[in-house]
């Protein structure tokens, strides 16, 4: 009868150890260790690419002048009422020549040019027109994709600079519970060229690697967990397991009576 009760408590034993995911890949940042890490502070520059829509605004003294490069008054950054469709309806789309076609001004080249150059590039046309320009340029159209196993897979538009992975995922409600961080996918562009990258959330080189901070148009894929689907009915299956061995040791016993 003891060796019988020995199997069973191994079984048991062997049962739980096998509806258990390791903690490290569940957890971000698991090999961390205490002391600073080598991370940029600063996001890296976006290369403009065809389908890109930019805000552009035009500050002079003159108002008047000033219309010459503003389509409307709620192209202005700071108008609470903006949604993605106004940005899309008033912004100025890169187009296949690498253009933007501003009225009463004509195309400017700005394709491959960071923020920066774009607006250097605005403002030497500005000052055709008019005297001390200011010129401010936004990308419109920032989203990443997000899907896999994540609680809230989907496309996000993004108004802010310096968005990070954890970021993304915190916004899409955090990777489920049969994610596994050890293999993310994201499909970057690069100059109108796809690439696939491999990721490791668990590893703490993301904080100084090209991933840590997302670029536009970034689509983040989480692969699932081996064994997803034992996982997922993992407890009905052990329930399940446990009562029928219980079953079955108390027909054992009364027949060995």
């Amino acid at each position: 009868m003891p060796k019988q009760i020995s199997i069973l408590k191994i079984l048991l034993v062997f049962l739980i150890i096998q509806g258990c995911t390791p903690m490290n890949k569940i957890t971000y940042l698991n090999d961390s260790q205490l002391g600073e890490w080598d991370v940029s502070p600063i996001p890296p520059k976006h290369n403009l690419e065809i389908g890109d829509i930019l805000m552009v605004k035009v500050i002079s003294r003159n108002e008047e002048s000033n219309d010459l490069f503003n389509i409307e008054s709620n192209t202005n950054s700071g108008n609470p009422t903006l949604t993605a469709a106004n940005l899309y309806l008033n912004g100025f789309t890169i187009s296949q020549e690498g253009t933007i076609d501003i009225p009463n001004v004509g195309e400017i080249f700005v394709l491959n040019q960071t923020l920066e150059e774009a607006e250097e590039t605005i403002l030497k046309k500005a000052e055709d027109y008019l005297i001390n320009p200011f010129v401010v340029v936004k990308l419109a159209n920032f989203e990443f994709t997000i899907l896999g196993e994540i609680n809230a897979p989907g496309n996000y538009p993004v108004y802010k600079e310096g968005l990070t992975i954890y970021d993304a995922i915190a916004m899409a409600g955090d990777i489920s519970d049969y994610g596994n961080l050890e293999r993310v996918k994201i499909i970057r562009s690069h100059k109108n060229k796809k690439q696939v990258y491999h990721l490791d959330l668990t590893d703490t080189n993301v904080l100084a690697s090209n991933f840590y901070y997302l670029r536009n148009n970034d689509l983040i894929y989480i692969q699932p967990l081996r064994f997803k689907g034992f996982r997922k009915s993992q407890s009905q299956v052990l329930l399940s397991t446990l009562t029928t061995i219980a079953v079955l040791f108390n027909v054992y016993l009364k027949i060995s009576e």
